[in-house]
């Protein structure tokens, strides 16, 4: 015969009880971190890009060699804001990043009007300077209320180029700054 202790099966309900909603709260804590993990959409731009390059009129330029931490987010191509002489091919893009300092930043390049282009797509900024990306000057303007910063070049080749977004000048310059023609 053995002794029952009122103690004992008291204790052993209980460790039971704890243990099950340890158990729980980590469970939890695993389904919550794991949510809390950003995950940035990449996009494989190239196709948009060789697709501009063979109708477009202008030289397409593309990022090339930019610092770890930059993910391509979204590209598209718009006829809508393309050659202004009426012609079907897409003559816009604008290829979006996530930036190192999880900000946003795109480069949009057009053959349309320039001055129409650089105020749709700096959002009606102010100028704001200029900045020098190797040999070329880049103006800036700057949305305060829509906190953008925009860097426009009237490219020769027949295009307006702006890289624009939430990111700080300096990223901006980072970004234009990798452009390069494609081949």
């Amino acid at each position: 015969m053995s002794n029952y202790s009122r103690a004992d099966a008291t204790f052993g309900a209980y460790a039971a009880a704890l243990g099950l909603l340890v158990a729980v709260l980590l469970v939890m804590a695993f389904v919550v971190s794991a949510r809390n993990e950003e995950h940035i959409p990449r996009v494989d731009y190239g196709s948009d890009a060789q697709e501009l390059s063979r109708t477009a009129e202008y030289t397409v330029l593309v990022p090339e060699d930019l610092p770890e931490g930059w993910v391509p987010t979204s590209s598209r191509l718009d006829a809508e804001d393309g050659q202004e002489s009426g012609g079907a091919a897409p003559a816009a893009w604008t290829l979006g990043f996530a930036t190192p300092e999880d900000m946003h930043a795109r480069v949009s390049m057009s053959d349309a009007e320039p001055e129409r282009f650089v105020a749709r797509t700096t959002e009606h900024g102010d100028p704001d300077g200029e900045s020098e990306i190797g040999d070329a000057t880049w103006e800036r303007y700057l949305n305060e209320g829509e906190e953008q910063r925009s860097l426009v070049r009237a490219d020769e080749g027949g295009a307006t180029v702006v890289v624009t977004g939430s990111a700080d000048y300096k990223e901006l310059e980072t970004l234009a700054g990798s452009l390069r023609p494609r081949e």
